[in-house]
């Protein structure tokens, strides 16, 4: 019944209609990378991206939270536009690393965030 629906609502347009008259917006997109020490890949770290709001201007502060995969990557769509915005990655035995990143329009960033060891799981893992 839904493979029915599904068909209907294609051939009658109405999926595809939705979507016509939308002018896709621009948009920055920020893509990034967390590794250890030893340069392997930091899976399931918290990433933070707050955008940095002028005093005098109206616009609310902004923020967007997300996990890095399993290959400790990100990414996130901010709005385009000359703005600024703080990165910060923290995980659980690691020091949080902060970058900040400036765009200018629509474009694309590659980040990578390298992150330290707590200086006690340093000791127990013989250097690292």
């Amino acid at each position: 019944m839904l493979w029915a629906l599904v068909c209907f609502a294609a051939r009658d347009g109405s999926i595809e209609a939705k979507d016509k008259g939308k002018e896709a917006e621009p948009y920055c997109l920020l893509v990034g990378s967390c590794f250890n020490p030893k340069g392997f890949s930091v899976p399931g770290a918290s990433i933070t991206v707050e955008m940095k709001v002028e005093p005098a201007s109206k616009v609310k502060k902004r923020k967007w939270q997300l996990v890095s995969s399993p290959r400790g990557e990100f990414a996130v769509r901010l709005p385009a536009g000359k703005n600024t915005f703080f990165v910060t990655a923290t995980m659980k035995g690691y020091k949080p690393v902060e970058k900040k990143v400036e765009f200018l329009n629509d474009e694309r960033q590659d980040i990578a965030l390298n992150m330290e060891l707590l200086s006690d799981q340093k000791s127990r893992q013989g250097g690292y």
